[in-house]
């Protein structure tokens, strides 16, 4: 014999409603992470750049050719930073291709020739300096999640 209780209850679910229409909006505008993102690869890049591509294994040393004539045209310039435009466009991922949308955003550089140096060429080795983190997809869904859910970004 199956005993049977029933009632009616009485649910106020306006707080509810507004948490889920802010989790709406935070998932559609997740633009103040993406800031967050920008200054995180902005460090880890310029960082790879200071360390010779530590973060990428390591850059190949210079060829005897340009590093006699980098030591007698630019001396004690590091790789990679005879005039530092390479290097600030990552340091300050700031214009062009940079962009934060609502629901995207593009990190990178415009320097015409930093995709050689990031592919290398068949007379120069690739200087890889433009890489994705360990851990970062994991950690960046972690903070895009705990964003929408209740508002904290990336910090």
């Amino acid at each position: 014999m199956a005993i049977i209780v029933s009632g009616d209850v009485d649910w106020d679910d306006q707080d509810m409603q507004g948490q889920l229409k802010d989790m709406g909006d935070r998932a559609g505008d997740l633009k103040p992470v993406f800031r967050d993102m920008q200054r995180y690869f902005e460090r880890h890049w310029s960082e790879n750049f200071l360390s010779n591509g530590l973060a990428v294994g390591g850059w190949a040393p210079l060829d005897a050719e340009y590093a006699a004539w980098k030591a007698a045209n630019v001396p004690g310039a590091p790789p990679m930073r005879r005039e530092d435009s390479l290097f600030n466009s990552i340091r300050n991922l700031r214009g062009a291709p940079n962009e934060i949308r609502d629901k995207s955003a593009n990190f990178g550089t415009n320097i015409k020739y930093a995709k050689f140096h990031q592919y290398g060429t068949t007379k120069m080795p690739k200087r890889e300096f433009i890489y994705e983190p360990s851990g970062f997809r994991k950690e960046w869904g972690e903070k895009i999640a705990d964003y929408i859910a209740d508002g904290q970004d990336g910090s």
